[in-house]
């Protein structure tokens, strides 16, 4: 059965330790690995299907407004690669909103990538599962449009939850759902926070930096997985050990460092500082570089440690469970 218009949902995610190692120039010659956790932060997707009458055949609103006669014209190149991938080419409204800032680290382009294909394929009658919304939204991003992008993000919106997700020689994902007892999940965000750099970057100038210095960088990308393994021995272990758990993801932050001056900023820098002030156990700026939110693990998150961020916008985060989701259809 088809609908006349559908609301899809796919969560942000934050990634603990391993980014780098889920592009082909690595995991296809080494298996790569990646801890992240999706968390209550959304893309939105609203797709409706757009009335002969109007001049226009697709309408298309995000930070612009697009009117266009044919598919081939729409600018908005995530829109035109999803269309194209599902062989679209139908009168349709689609409009995108979101929880947070886009291009902030948290995988924006990708959720709303699944978002959009989860909803295309919902608006169509179609019920997917979410390996499939997770390779279509890799087939458009880094198929399609050639994006200098890995897999990590597509699968954390597509299947929500906190994840050990391996990258395989051979193209494959294999997923394993860290199932934390809901203490320890609780305990573990409760000493987490995400602090706002207040700068939005593109990531594709940075992760082609860091392309072209892919086999210099080899190495440090094996490093990174041994320490995502690490990472995930640590958390699924009887007693959690936050020294730890920190030190592993402040270890994993200065080798990425390593890959392109491009990544830190004056900003995160500053930030940083105050983060070696306060004793946090670990922190890193997730995402390519250049901006961001910076994630940060510490003791315990009191007033006054909020007070002394007071210069930056905080939050903690919660996970999300469900992943993508479609949550309404007419």
């Amino acid at each position: 059965m088809e609908f006349q218009s559908v609301l899809s949902m796919a969560p942000l995610r934050i990634s603990f330790l391993g980014g780098g190692s889920d592009i082909p120039s690595f995991y296809e010659k080494s298996s790569g690995c990646v801890v992240s956790a999706a968390i209550d932060k959304y893309v939105y997707v609203h797709i409706k299907r757009h009335d002969p009458l109007f001049q226009e055949r697709y309408r298309v609103s995000y930070s612009e407004v697009e009117h266009t006669k044919n598919r081939d014209e729409i600018k908005n190149l995530i829109v035109r690669a999803c269309l194209e991938l599902l062989n679209m080419d139908e009168p349709l409204q689609i409009s995108t909103s979101a929880d947070l800032p886009a291009n902030s680290g948290l995988g924006s382009s990708s959720s709303f990538a699944v978002a959009l294909l989860n909803g295309l394929h919902a608006i169509r009658g179609e019920e997917v599962s979410p390996v499939q919304i997770a390779e279509e939204a890799c087939q458009a991003e880094i198929g399609i449009l050639k994006s200098p992008i890995g897999k990590q993000d597509q699968y954390a919106a597509a299947f929500g939850g906190m994840n050990y997700f391996e990258f395989r020689e051979n193209g494959s994902v294999k997923i394993e759902p860290m199932y934390l007892s809901r203490t320890d999940t609780g305990r573990f965000l409760e000493k987490s926070l995400l602090i706002w750099t207040g700068q939005s970057r593109k990531a594709d100038v940075i992760l082609e930096d860091q392309a072209s210095r892919a086999e210099s960088n080899f190495d440090q990308l094996l490093q990174i997985t041994e320490l995502a393994k690490s990472f995930k021995r640590l958390l699924l272990a009887s007693n959690l050990d936050w020294t730890e758990l920190g030190s592993l993801i402040s270890q994993g932050w200065k080798l990425k460092q390593s890959f392109s001056e491009k990544i830190s900023t004056d900003e995160v820098r500053a930030i940083t500082t105050r983060l070696d002030d306060l004793n946090c156990y670990g922190y890193k700026l997730l995402g390519a570089g250049g901006g961001g939110f910076i994630f940060a693990i510490f003791d315990e998150i009191n007033e006054q440690k909020l007070e002394s961020l007071n210069n930056w916008r905080t939050f903690r985060p919660s996970l999300d469970h469900a992943g993508a989701r479609i949550v309404s259809v007419n």
